[in-house]
């Protein structure tokens, strides 16, 4: 006799904005359903997660009050609703992502008896100081680590950084890095036609970003960039792909430094690859980040790319050889960055190449789907009653046979 496959749920705060965990949370559901597992999704309300993990057969419960803002009132029911969802859907595994739903989701799941408990360390919520918030914000992850199993870090460079601030002993913490699936990068209509219904030009010089208009991002300090660069190049588009709170920010800087002609910013978009497909240069100006999943795609198409080496994003770009660092919060210097780029194509040309094979190395979904699943085999192994263990050796001994 075989035994039937774990019993999955993924736990994600938002489904809204579609970011890199949020992403990486769908792609391990697809890959893990493929596989033959039963994996289910439980998010906070609103957003396209709900409906593309619908869309792929993956069921979803919808926890109503466990939202990105802190309120302890709806904290509370969020915590109670996942802990009677956890007694009553008895999953073999919990899953989390994001900082309120691996919080609150390790916690109710540990007290639910769950039996083994996962999280994914996509990065930090915020910037890392010195101060009362960040000391609280260590100590809750070390109490959540208390209770979990393992910590799945999207790279190398954020679990060396967990590993510094005492987050968990090094044997809980693993680096499976962040796939893509990177067939679905095909482009549906043409640069000239993308180019066109973008009201561009064929030979304007663009750059583009791709991410949540937030402080993190600090997408201003592209403004300032471009603004810098208007003179040299009077046709410099810059394309802010996401949506985000600094939205209202970013119009009156456009609208004080007069770039109306020079920054578009899109929204959320789905035609990633077509945007992808009309961009000369790749800038980001994140003051953190955990690996930076938008940058990922960049590097996937080949594109020469300007960002700050922040965190695990220096992991992927090496300065002069996947792409040019800049400090953060420097503006001149990402102005220069990108006019090098823009100027010397022999090197952007090289960049790009030696990103795009970078990223297929370590990035490919499969590879990440297949790492999930080891770990998910041997953390169930571990946790089983010893006799399940042995008939569970035992049945693998048949099988081989």
């Amino acid at each position: 006799m075989l035994q039937p496959p774990p019993r999955i749920a993924h736990v994600i705060t938002e489904s809204t904005p579609f970011g890199g965990a949020q992403r990486n949370t769908l792609l391990t559901l697809g890959g893990l359903v493929q596989a033959g597992y039963e994996a289910e999704l439980l998010c906070g309300p609103g957003g396209p997660l709900i409906e593309e993990a619908r869309a792929i057969a993956v069921p979803v419960h919808v926890i109503p009050d466990l939202i990105r803002p802190i309120d302890l009132l709806k904290d509370w029911r969020a915590y109670r609703h996942l802990h009677a969802l956890f007694g009553r859907r008895r999953y073999d595994i919990v899953h989390t992502h994001s900082t309120k739903a691996g919080l609150l989701g390790r916690l109710a799941a540990r007290r639910a008896g769950v039996p083994v408990v996962v999280h994914t360390v996509h990065g930090v919520p915020f910037e890392l100081k010195r101060d009362l918030k960040t000391r609280l914000y260590i100590g809750l992850e070390r109490l959540a680590a208390s209770v979990t199993d393992c910590l799945v870090c999207v790279g190398e460079t954020l679990r060396q950084e967990q590993i510094a601030m005492g987050i968990a002993p090094p044997a809980k913490l693993v680096t499976i890095y962040s796939g893509i699936d990177f067939s679905t990068y095909v482009p549906q209509r043409s640069a000239l036609e993308q180019k066109h219904q973008l009201g561009l030009e064929e030979a304007w010089p663009i750059v583009g970003n791709i991410g949540r208009l937030s402080q993190q991002k600090a997408q201003y300090d592209l403004i300032e960039a471009v603004a810098r660069l208007r003179e040299k190049y009077p046709r410099i588009r810059l394309l802010l792909v996401g949506e985000g709170e600094l939205r209202p920010a970013l119009e009156r800087q456009i609208e004080r430094r007069q770039l109306a002609s020079q920054v578009s910013l899109l929204g959320e978009r789905q035609d990633i690859a077509d945007l992808l497909n009309i961009f000369d240069v790749y800038a980001a100006s994140s003051r953190w980040e955990g690996v930076g999943r938008a940058l990922s795609e960049a590097m996937y198409w080949g594109l020469p790319i300007v960002t700050t080496p922040v965190n695990g994003v220096k992991e992927l770009i090496v300065h002069e050889q996947t792409g040019l660092h800049v400090p953060p919060g420097a503006p001149g210097a990402l102005a220069d960055a990108i006019d090098r780029l823009l100027s010397e194509h022999t090197l952007a040309k090289q960049l790009g190449v030696q990103a795009q094979a970078k990223v297929r190395e370590i990035m490919d979904s499969q590879q990440m789907i297949r790492a999930i699943e080891a770990l998910y085999r041997q953390l169930t192994r571990k946790n089983m009653p010893q006799t399940a263990r042995d008939f569970s050796h035992a049945s693998e001994g048949f099988e081989d046979r």
